[in-house]
């Protein structure tokens, strides 16, 4: 999966994101989870949420219905792989593990 969302990441022709795909292999974000309760509740699962993301949104944009009924002309493939890659990179560092005693 990781080297799957860096393909993707590297297609993107805008400055900069050779930075920012090296931030994220310094963080936790291919570890964290996506949530704590819902989807993504485990190791990896922000790095798989993304990436379900990436699959569902590329799906509908390549559907001229859906493209048509939200006005998207003129989005660019570079703009829908940012939007769905990144849209939760605000968790990176946003979960803890922490060790309880259980008695």
């Amino acid at each position: 999966m990781k080297k799957r969302y860096e393909e993707l990441l590297l297609s993107v022709k805008r400055d900069g994101i050779d930075k920012l795909i090296e931030f994220i292999r310094n963080s936790d974000f291919y570890t964290a989870p996506a949530s704590t309760r819902f989807h993504g509740a485990k190791e990896g699962g922000l790095l798989e949420h993304s990436l379900n993301v990436y699959e569902c949104l590329n799906n509908k944009w390549s559907n001229t219905t859906w493209v048509n009924a939200i006005g998207g002309i003129g989005i660019d493939d570079d703009t829908i792989t940012i939007v769905a890659l990144l849209h939760d990179l605000c968790k990176i560092y946003y979960y803890t593990t922490e060790m309880r005693n259980v008695k």
